[in-house]
């Protein structure tokens, strides 16, 4: 099966587009969209920005910036998912607000 590779055959240019590796700590992140985390752990706790929380619902990894409301629902894998979800952008524009989407040169 062929996939898309822009680097493939005798075309020079670099690859481009989303960068995993880009993409803000999971700590930074979140306290700068203003969780206030708590507790010790793997998860730590906060109020959910998905819906009307008094007390804190929404569970987050450090780690990898997974998340999971155990009231809502909202949930993904990373801060690329919390941010999309967050501002409803899509994935590109996404990436690029997180400053882990490169340009072709």
């Amino acid at each position: 099966m062929n996939y898309a590779n822009p680097t493939r055959g005798s075309d020079t240019r670099k690859p481009f587009g989303f960068k995993r590796a880009l993409l803000p700590s999971p700590g930074e992140y979140f306290k700068a969209q203003g969780l206030k985390l708590t507790g010790g752990g793997e998860w730590k706790n906060a109020v959910c920005p998905f819906h009307q929380d008094t007390n804190p619902s929404l569970r987050v990894r450090l780690d990898t910036g997974g998340f999971r409301c155990m009231v809502c629902g909202a949930h993904g894998g990373d801060v690329l998912a919390f941010h999309r979800l967050i501002t409803g952008l899509p994935f590109i524009r996404a990436a690029k607000d997180l400053g882990a989407w490169e340009e072709q040169p």
